[in-house]
């Protein structure tokens, strides 16, 4: 008899359970915001939420998706569904049967597997919530040193430092690499001590930069603003570790407090000059004069005396026939046309 009453009272208890869990129930969640990637969402219902296991979901249940937000279900301890769409999505697939669906038969079939479990619920449905927004301020105190071969100028070198943004595009696997809930500052870690993505972003971005270079041929006063440019290397080079493993993509990305190296500025100011100069044949006359008067300036105050000075003047009667100047070094050339080199400095120069 006790074994008979033990049957019934577990029966009854499966039963009650079940029953419990009936309910259809809408689930919610405020804005993820810019600080959280992940949270689980919480039920709407506050007078008609399930009087049993807090773990159960019944098919027809109703959750509320936020714009710029993914919803995931999880039917024991898998994905089951996910959408990505605004809005009011209505779980049907629930493996949790509910009577105001219509699911008879899938009711009873929950009374008898909680039955075989002395009435325990051996279901567990979840629904997780994951930031499609994107996610700004990226950064990291840390200075950058990297070669950059101009198209250009050649090989510059310089240093800076980054800021982007970044966006979850692929819930599901950005959830199967987390599995919990999550904030931003968990995975992405501070400007001072920057957490694995970041760290991955600032190791490729020499390689980001050689494929600006290389196959898109930005010369480097062009670099800033070609951000899309350099957003889609960045993203070329990091997509198999961020992608592939985390569903993230670089959204944005600017390089700030960009310095050159002295011997790298030196070479892109004499090649700008010369371009300059090479275009505007008034401005090349204009550098001539002044290198002509530097030069007499030097001559008047030259120890061996003026005539020696002014070598480079030729004087024919009262007519002075000035040699131009070279725009670089300021030296007196030789009286020639065409492309020469400066005797001085070895700068090429159009006479």
């Amino acid at each position: 008899m006790g074994f008979v009453s033990n049957i019934i009272g577990t029966l009854a208890d499966s039963t009650n359970s079940v029953l419990n869990d009936q309910f259809i129930e809408t689930f919610r969640t405020d804005s993820l915001g810019q600080r959280v990637l992940i949270k689980r969402a919480y039920r709407l219902n506050n007078k008609g939420h399930n009087q049993g296991c807090g773990e159960v979901i019944t098919a027809g249940s109703q959750i509320i998706v936020p714009e710029g937000t993914y919803a995931l279900m999880l039917d024991n301890g898998k994905i089951a569904d996910c959408t990505t769409q605004p809005g009011v999505y209505t779980w049907k697939n629930s493996s949790s049967a509910s009577i105001f669906s219509g699911d008879v038969k899938g009711v009873m079939n929950d009374v008898f597997n909680r039955f075989k479990f002395a009435g325990e619920v051996v279901a567990d449905q979840r629904i997780y919530y994951v930031n499609g927004l994107e996610i700004m301020n990226q950064t990291c105190d840390k200075y950058l040193s990297v070669p950059y071969p101009d198209p250009v100028y050649g090989n510059l070198y310089f240093k800076f430092m980054i800021m982007f943004s970044f966006r979850i595009v692929d819930p599901v696997r950005f959830f199967k690499c987390i599995g919990r809930e999550i904030g931003v500052f968990d995975l992405m870690g501070s400007s001072a001590n920057p957490g694995q993505p970041i760290r991955e972003v600032c190791d490729h971005m020499e390689e980001a930069l050689n494929l600006c270079a290389t196959r898109d041929k930005i010369p480097f006063p062009q670099l800033i603003s070609n951000k899309s440019k350099l957003k889609n290397a960045v993203n070329e080079v990091v997509s198999k570790l961020w992608y592939e493993r985390r569903g993230m993509v670089v959204e944005s990305i600017a390089l700030t407090d960009l310095t050159l190296d002295e011997a790298s500025r030196a070479r892109v100011e004499q090649f700008d000059s010369a371009k300059i100069f090479s275009q505007d044949p008034a401005a090349l006359e204009a550098l001539a004069t002044l290198g002509f008067i530097k030069a007499m300036n030097t001559a008047a105050g030259n120890s061996a005396g003026a005539v020696t000075g002014m070598a480079g003047v030729a004087m024919t009667g009262a007519k002075i026939n000035v040699r131009k100047a070279c725009p670089f070094c300021g030296s007196i050339l030789p009286q020639q046309t065409g492309v020469i080199n400066c005797p001085s400095c070895g700068a090429k120069v159009r006479l």
